[in-house]
């Protein structure tokens, strides 16, 4: 229970109205539109990146197969909070001997025409404290609840994605690339270390952290990045669909907001 929250001019909130109206207030400044530079845009989208090889893009076009949708769907463990249409990834585990020949119609229709619907689209946010007193929105870690099938989608869009970004990415990005990690980049800082102590080379070491990154990322750059990369229109339009009118509402001691469009990040 959140009894109590100080709403954006330092005002204490302890109806249940007015902690939901400012936490609403706090996700709509927090997911609004991400302002962009279209000059500075275009600069970043023509810095010379590596376009995908034409074989690659038959492989991430090609029709979700039954053994790689099974594999999604069964992985990972279970007891997962569904979304907002409340089936959980148990449901489809335990009926996949029933289901799973419509499963991989549905998967492949949305997969091959982006159709999405607005409700697949509409995620649950539920506030979890990132402290011990937490006291404004922004003490808390909002968790989004996606429905199932979304999920499956993305994880598939992330699967035929992730064998060739390594071939697009610079050596020196670690984070989502298969094989990778984070301590490949800690290992990395500790050997340019060492060897500056053993050499006697100067050296700086400048540690950046961009504050929620992956939560102001511009749609509009993002699409702009894929089409330079040389993706297909047809995976440009899926995951321009997977983000376009997606909305989240946010539940807070029991009750439950009005959807709130989700127009950045990833």
């Amino acid at each position: 229970m959140i009894l109590e929250i100080r709403d954006e001019n330092g005002n204490l909130q302890t109806t249940t109205r007015g902690i939901l109206n400012t936490f609403v207030g706090h996700m709509k400044r927090k997911y609004g539109p991400t302002q962009v530079d279209d000059e500075c845009v275009e600069q970043m989208v023509n810095a010379g990146h590596i376009r995908v090889a034409e074989a690659w893009g038959d492989i991430i076009d090609m029709p979700i197969m039954a053994e790689e949708l099974q594999t999604v769907v069964h992985r990972g463990t279970g007891n997962k909070a569904p979304g907002h249409d409340g089936i959980g990834m148990e449901f489809f585990k335990k009926n996949w001997s029933i289901i799973k020949d419509n499963m991989q119609i549905m998967f492949n229709q949305m997969y091959n025409t982006g159709n999405i619907g607005e409700q697949q689209k509409h995620g649950i946010v539920v506030c979890i404290p990132k402290t011990t007193a937490p006291k404004t929105p922004a003490d808390y870690r909002p968790i989004t609840l996606l429905n199932t099938d979304y999920n499956i989608l993305g994880c598939i869009v992330a699967n035929h994605l992730r064998p060739i970004l390594a071939e697009l990415l610079h050596p020196s990005q670690h984070g989502g690339v298969q094989g990778g990690g984070i301590f490949d980049a800690v290992a990395m800082v500790w050997d340019a270390i060492a060897y500056a102590e053993k050499t006697q080379t100067p050296l700086c070491v400048l540690s950046l952290d961009f504050m929620e990154a992956f939560d102001r990322i511009s749609h509009i750059y993002l699409l702009k990045l894929l089409a330079v990369y040389g993706f297909s229109t047809k995976l440009i339009a899926l995951i321009k669909n997977m983000y376009d009118q997606a909305y989240s509402s946010i539940h807070i001691n029991g009750h439950t907001t009005c959807p709130l469009p989700i127009q950045c990040g990833v």
